[in-house]
This record gives C-alpha cells, structure tokens and sequence, in this order.
C-alpha cells in the first residue's frame, strides 16, 4: 500500500525538531538543549541495552565456535553481532558507545533477531533507539469484546445487531441482522468485513433503498475510524483491495472526508417493501475501537412500487 492510496495519513513522526527557546527558574537552558539531553539518554540506555543483551547471549547456541575458554568476557563479541546482525563493526560499536544517531528499522529488526528479544524488549528497543513504536509484522487477533457479545445474546432476533471490530469486521452478529443484510454464517470469516460487503457483495447493495448515500456515508465513517489502525497489515491490505475493485469506493476514499457518525436511519428493501431502521452505537467499555451496533424499526413498512 502506497502513501497516497492511503491518503497520506501514514506518516513517519518528527522526532528531532527544534522546540521554541524558553527559560524559566524551573527550566533553564533552550528547548533544543533539552531535546538534546533527551536524545544523548535515550542513546546511553540502548547502549547500556545492547550491551546487556550481548553478554547474555550463548556463542555456541548461536552457531559462533569459538572456544569458551579464549573469551575474557560472557556472551558474544561486539564484531560477532555484526556479523549475525549484517551490520559494519564499526556501526555496532558505535551503537554501543551511543554515537550513532536514529538506527534504521531495518538495523534494529536485525538486532532483534540476533539477540532473540521478546515483544516488549523490541518495543523497548524501538522506543530507546527511535523514540516510537515498532512497526507491525502481522495484525493481532480480534474477540468480540465481552459485555458487547452479553448485550447483543441479550437482544431479540427483531432487533438485528452486530459488533464491529477496529478494521469494521463483524465479529459477532445475531439472526436478525443476517436477515436484514446477508446470511452472515454462510460467509468464510475473512469476508465479514462491513465496508467489503457494502461495496463488492451484490446482494447487501441490494438491500439499502438509496445505496449511493449509505456507500458515501459509510466510507466517510470508516475512515474517521480507521485512521487510528492504520499502521495494521490487514487495514492496509483491506484499503489497497477495495480500491482496485471498486471505482466508487476509490472515488469517496480520496475525497477524505471524514464524519464518525453513531446514529440515523437506513431505508432497507424487504421483498417489495421499504422499511426504514434507526442505527444507534453502544461503544466498548474495554475494547477499542469496537462497538455494538443495533438497528431498530422506525414506523411501519412503506411499499417499494417505484423506488429505482
């Protein structure tokens, strides 16, 4: 996925940029010194880091020969994890000396491997050595959060509803909404997907009265939402999909507009009746980004003779 199918939202953070000069009795000095006395931190903690992991790894486990009884010092020697890591001996050392500045992704990834570090001690390492989050290799798994399931096994089948996880996968949904949209339990999992469905799926297109308005709507609604998950391997993978197979999905994407909307009303077709349901979102108490969505009817059923 490329930046600008994206809509530019993923974006590397500034770090280094010169704060306004201030003093005050609290705070001596310039903002840029500061930001400086940070930085030379953060290199003196992933020196002492690396360091630390290095003397506690196992030469012989790695598949270095070198005797036990030649080494002055546990662990591996600094041009050893070079080699493993495929770095200079010099670049290493001079990580460890916390004189290198802003190791690439690429180095850190390496190095991570080389020392077989757990998630949290990338993550440590990334926060050390570039003051930001690691990026993600593969999307973590999603359960529906479990006060929205309670409320939802709550419900009456006349009451269709739904809980959306964080990339607008239905996670969870009840026989009402199957009848309401599509038999959901007849689609593979990685197909129930609300946006995907709105867009590529014949039949829930023919299930909204004016599909044009709710398409546009919901695109605006989703990209509000999912900008927070950007970053996550499945979002970029669902975005770039949507965007080669449909034309009015790309069309609405790139106009960015952006409007997280929780309630209003649906006009759907049943048979040759039009019936309209109000939408309303309970958010998770404990899992971001889900939300319950439950649709009740509004009035009585409307005949659809002439509607296009």
């Amino acid at each position: 996925m490329t930046p600008d199918l994206l809509g530019g939202l993923l974006t590397d953070p500034i770090v280094g940029a010169q704060a306004p000069t201030r003093k005050s009795r609290e705070h001596p000095g310039t903002g840029s010194a500061t930001l400086e006395s940070r930085s030379l931190e953060r290199r003196r903690q992933l020196a002492d880091f690396l360091k630390r992991r290095r003397a506690a790894m196992d030469p012989e486990r790695v598949g270095v020969a070198a005797p036990a009884s030649r080494r002055r010092t546990p662990g591996l020697r600094r041009e050893e994890v070079a080699a493993l890591a495929g770095v200079s001996v010099d670049w290493y050392i001079r990580l460890e000396q916390a004189r290198a500045e802003r190791p690439s992704p690429s180095v850190l990834d390496a190095l991570s491997r080389t020392f077989e570090l757990s998630t949290d001690e990338r993550a440590h390492l990334y926060a050390l050595a570039r003051a930001e989050r690691p990026p993600l290799t593969t999307t973590p798994h999603e359960e529906p959060d479990a006060a929205l399931l309670r409320v939802l096994r709550a419900l009456p089948p006349t009451t269709p509803a739904m809980v959306l996880g964080r990339q607008w996968d239905v996670l969870a949904w009840n026989d009402g909404l199957s009848e309401l949209l599509v038999p959901f339990d007849q689609l593979p999992p990685e197909r129930r997907n609300l946006v995907e469905l709105t867009f590529l799926d014949p039949r829930m297109r023919g299930r909204y009265a004016e599909w044009p308005a709710v398409a546009e709507e919901t695109v605006a609604n989703f990209r509000a939402s999912v900008a927070r998950n950007l970053e996550l391997p499945d979002v970029q993978r669902l975005v770039t999909r949507l965007i080669r197979r449909s034309e009015e999905f790309t069309r609405w994407w790139r106009q960015h507009d952006v409007r997280e909307k929780s309630t209003g009303v649906k006009v759907f077709r049943s048979g040759d009746q039009l019936i309209k349901y109000r939408y309303d979102t309970l958010l998770a108490p404990s899992a971001a980004d889900q939300r319950l969505i439950t649709y009740t009817p509004v009035g009585s059923p409307e005949t659809g003779a002439g509607e296009p």
